[in-house]
């Protein structure tokens, strides 16, 4: 049994933690995001309700019921019985001359049991999906390379920030034997487990045909069979696979995936690299464009995914094309690694205070100077 000492360190380790940001954001981020999924059956008609009071009972009665029908049906049961018993016990004690009736207060009393068990079975629901969620986060690290390889033609970096537990987006740089690089650059659609699945099929099928060939086609062909077996059209993956030589030239092909930018060495973006074309696992396909190129001694390429751009600050005004080329070009002569500190710095800026809604990977790669 729990000691009182037990329920003190509790409650001052609760004091401690919680930051008064965290408690509004309870109702201003979390509340309504909450409010918004559960009485997303209802969207337009509580659009339609004019009167606050109306609106907030029409909100109230959308919300129990989002809840109750994502209760399994055993605690859907317990839920709507608790909600009887209290609103029983509530009219009654209201209509009551002896306003602590034994049975009111045992209604009372009976909700209270009934919503606590209910909310210890979901409780351990979420912590058995949380473990679950811990484990895919280890591998999915596992497969994100913690330390880029250093090759003697280019400079490497690259940034990675998951929007849940879990995320979809990967970068993949590897030294091939004959001195060329290859780079997989992708985002799974999605969020949570189902983007992290994907995201672990491709890397898995990306790796093992590198063995075989790691020409653009073969990558891209390969990667866009097995996501077609393993969801069948319903999971996708927007890629770029680039691989580049010891010279500069490079070979590239993409799949749904943002342009690259090309960057000169005073800053300057000089090309936006990539057209239109499906993300693989959507549809059978035999040929991609493949697109040709060459770096300059302190040229570069920048690769995002589609999160970077899409980023919204607290005034909801996504980050957008536009200023990202404007961050680059502060960067005149400045090594991939400092290129990438200050995009990162400067998306960090931006969404200060509003919710990330989606994975965020950046990479940078450098020609050196001869």
């Amino acid at each position: 049994m729990a000691k009182i000492s037990d329920w003190f360190d509790l409650a001052d380790d609760t004091v401690r933690k919680v930051r008064t940001r965290e408690m509004s954001n309870l109702y201003t981020v979390e509340w309504l995001e909450a409010q918004r999924m559960l009485t997303s059956d209802f969207s337009d008609s509580l659009d339609r309700q004019k009167g606050r009071a109306k609106r907030f009972v029409y909100t109230i009665n959308a919300v129990l019921f989002g809840m109750a029908k994502r209760l399994a049906p055993q605690r859907r049961l317990i839920f709507i019985v608790a909600q009887v018993v209290f609103v029983w016990s509530f009219f009654s004690m209201m209509t009551s001359d002896d306003p602590t009736a034994i049975a009111n207060v045992l209604g009372i009393f009976g909700t209270f049991v009934l919503m606590t068990l209910l909310l210890g079975l979901e409780l351990i629901d979420k912590l058995k999906i949380r473990n679950e969620l811990e484990l895919a986060r280890d591998l999915q690290a596992s497969l994100i390379p913690e330390k880029l390889p250093r090759v003697p033609d280019y400079e490497l970096d690259a940034f990675n920030r998951i929007a849940n537990t879990v995320g979809g987006d990967i970068y993949d740089f590897v030294p091939l034997k004959d001195g060329r690089l290859a780079v997989l650059f992708g985002d799974a659609s999605g969020h949570g487990m189902a983007a992290g699945l994907v995201m672990a099929v491709a890397q898995a099928a990306f790796r093992t045909q590198l063995e075989i060939d790691p020409s653009p086609l073969a990558i891209f062909t390969s990667l866009n069979r097995i996501l077609l077996r393993v969801g069948g059209n319903r999971s996708f993956f927007s890629a770029c696979y680039l691989v580049l030589s010891p010279g500069g030239g490079y070979e590239l092909v993409l799949g749904g995936h943002p342009e690259l930018l090309k960057v000169d060495g005073a800053g300057r973006v000089v090309a936006r690299i990539g057209r239109g074309a499906y993300p693989l696992g959507i549809k059978e396909q035999e040929s991609w464009e493949i697109l040709e190129g060459s770096l300059g001694y302190g040229e570069s390429l920048v690769l995002h995914s589609d999160g970077l751009t899409e980023s919204r600050n607290p005034e909801g005004k996504e980050l957008g094309d536009a200023y990202l080329e404007t961050v680059i070009g502060w960067q005149a002569g400045a090594r991939a690694s400092e290129m990438l500190e200050e995009i990162v710095a400067e998306w960090k800026s931006f969404c200060a205070g509003a919710p990330v809604e989606d994975d965020v990977t950046v990479a940078v790669i450098r020609r050196r100077m001869d």
